[in-house]
């Protein structure tokens, strides 16, 4: 029987949760079924109102309140909609309640979490779960980790495609961006750092920590935390922070893609000479260890929970980056030339992008369940969004206006 509902955003008063909802209301009105959700009724009325202000479609939009701390309420709330949109964090706190939720009553289920010692107790408490029960659960469809895993799988599926042959080697090149932090992002990064046990946070630290046990590595060691320069990139590198998220999920994906045998996959910052790396590499460093040390003081200095970047600074935000990807090379042939996907955003990576990357990956399941399917991709389990989303995904977002392009 179908729901009354395509798509429920959860956490609709967050900031990104208001800009999911912001974008439905400026480009899909009417276009689909959909409901907001929130703890707080007086917040959420008032978002609401916003919404009417932007569209007058959106006053028929229906407002739900849900605590995660009252399961019955969550349930409530899930049972009447197709895929949930999950904006609120952090997730390791208040997540898991809807996920719960969510493969039970088989609803699918996205967000933008980066919170990879979350993400591998969900692997492990619901993967067959949800595979049994054809639930899609799809974590870190923001700006971690989309770019990464759908950048990867567009050049590895062109290397498929076209080429014949299987990856041997990805690297991502972040290149310039501008973008504001809000004070959900800093507590769900916060908590994963240091409120996780010390077993999860040396899980999270494996590279191949989001891989069933006895699943083959491939030759990737631990995140690369120094400077240099990549001749096949052409530019100076430094660390890039979400290396620590994004890697673990490109490399599920290969688990389920099967980019190839020894797949490698590492992940770089563009920086424009190595004084320039140095100098950054070590503001990395001063960072984490004024939130190991100083915590409370610098905690109480940053964005709280629902604060973020001004709407201009969202809008005058973009982003830029390079998938790299070496082709495997046949015995007795020279080197094959790499291949590379530009791929790039004129708005906020960590918000206003976001935002959208969530969106359509859940109307990627709400509304073209036929065209995965065909596509041949995963139907059920704790996934990612190349194994769960795949081409129907990179579609939607070119023509939200996202570059994922292969460079000829």
């Amino acid at each position: 029987m179908e729901r009354p509902y395509h798509v429920t955003v959860w956490g609709a008063t967050g900031f990104v949760g208001k800009l999911v909802c912001e974008h439905i209301a400026r480009d899909y009105p009417g276009k689909f079924r959909w409901a907001m959700v929130a703890r707080n009724k007086a917040r959420l009325e008032g978002v609401h109102q916003e919404m009417v202000k932007l569209n007058h479609k959106m006053k028929d939009v229906p407002i739900i309140t849900a605590d995660t701390h009252d399961q019955g309420a969550v349930d409530a709330a899930i049972k009447q909609t197709s895929v949930v949109i999950a904006c609120a964090g952090p997730f390791a706190k208040i997540g898991t309640p809807v996920v719960d939720a969510c493969v039970r009553l088989g609803s699918h289920y996205v967000d933008i979490t980066g919170e990879i010692p979350w993400v591998a107790r969900l692997i492990e408490t619901y993967h067959d779960k949800a595979q049994q029960k054809g639930v899609k659960i799809v974590p870190c469809c923001g700006f971690d980790s989309i770019p990464s895993d759908l950048g990867c799988f567009l050049v590895a599926s062109h290397i498929k495609g076209q080429l014949h042959r299987q990856t041997k080697e990805v690297t991502m090149m972040v290149g310039a961006a501008k973008g504001g932090v809000s004070g959900g992002t800093i507590a769900s990064l916060v908590g994963a750092a240091f409120d996780e046990t010390p077993e999860h946070r040396r899980a999270a630290m494996d590279p191949y920590g989001l891989l069933p046990p006895g699943a083959p590595h491939g030759p990737d060691k631990p995140d690369y935390w120094g400077i240099g320069y990549s001749k096949l990139a052409g530019k100076w590198h430094m660390p890039f922070i979400m290396q620590i998220v994004n890697t673990r999920v490109v490399r599920r994906s290969n688990f389920f893609n099967h980019y190839g045998d020894n797949f490698s996959y590492k992940e770089l910052q563009e920086s424009p000479g190595p004084i320039a790396a140095a100098l950054g590499t070590l503001a990395l460093a001063l960072s984490f260890a004024a939130l190991r040390f100083l915590r409370g003081l610098v905690l109480r200095l940053l964005p709280k929970p629902g604060e973020g970047p001004s709407k201009e600074m969202q809008l005058t935000g973009f982003w830029r980056a390079r998938v790299i990807g070496l082709p495997e090379a046949r015995a007795g042939e020279a080197a094959p030339a790499p291949v590379i996907a530009q791929l790039g955003d004129r708005r906020d990576p960590g918000y206003w992008s976001t935002a959208r990357m969530v969106l359509e990956a859940g109307l990627t399941l709400a509304l073209q369940e036929k065209e995965l399917q065909a596509t041949g991709r995963q139907q059920g389990g704790v996934l990612t969004a190349a194994s769960a989303l795949g081409m129907p995904l990179v579609e939607r977002l070119r023509n939200a206006g996202f570059t994922f392009e292969i460079k000829e």
